[in-house]
């Protein structure tokens, strides 16, 4: 993986991929939001987390998720006209279709909160791993 790989030009492939980059994503700590491409038959929702010593890709169904509207605490119109943030969140309840796990204690020594260090670069090459994982996962099911 190209180590001058950045935030925005890994989400940027993934749009050119057919995913749609959700709101909430962010490079520190990775965390990745992604709703999945629909030619491809798809409408589920990806969630990429580091954390503590592991990196975690689960796989939701779209309805699984919400939207959250964020407003500033006096809502005043000046507010109101640009706009409100929105924050991707799972509905209470949600329970994940597919699940793969990077353990980086057992692969690499990971201790600590490593996972929240990881760069950009190293995230993506995980993300594409544990996506694989999860395709084979849910071919070996359908099968």
């Amino acid at each position: 993986m190209d180590t001058t790989l950045t935030f925005a030009t890994w989400t940027a492939a993934l749009t050119a991929r057919g995913f749609t980059v959700l709101p909430s994503s962010h490079a520190v700590p990775v965390e990745l939001w992604l709703r999945t491409p629909i030619r491809g038959g798809g409408n589920e929702v990806l969630h990429l987390r580091a954390r503590g010593t592991s990196v975690t890709l689960r796989r939701y169904s779209a309805t699984a998720l919400a939207g959250l509207i964020l407003r500033s605490e006096c809502d005043c119109e000046e507010h109101r006209t640009a706009g409100a943030a929105t924050r991707v969140a799972l509905m209470p309840g949600a329970v994940a279709l597919a699940e793969a796990v990077y353990d980086g204690t057992a692969e690499e020594g990971w201790v600590g909160h490593t996972a929240g260090l990881l760069g950009v670069p190293t995230a993506a090459a995980l993300f594409e791993r544990l996506l694989d994982e999860l395709t084979e996962k849910t071919s070996t099911r359908v099968a």
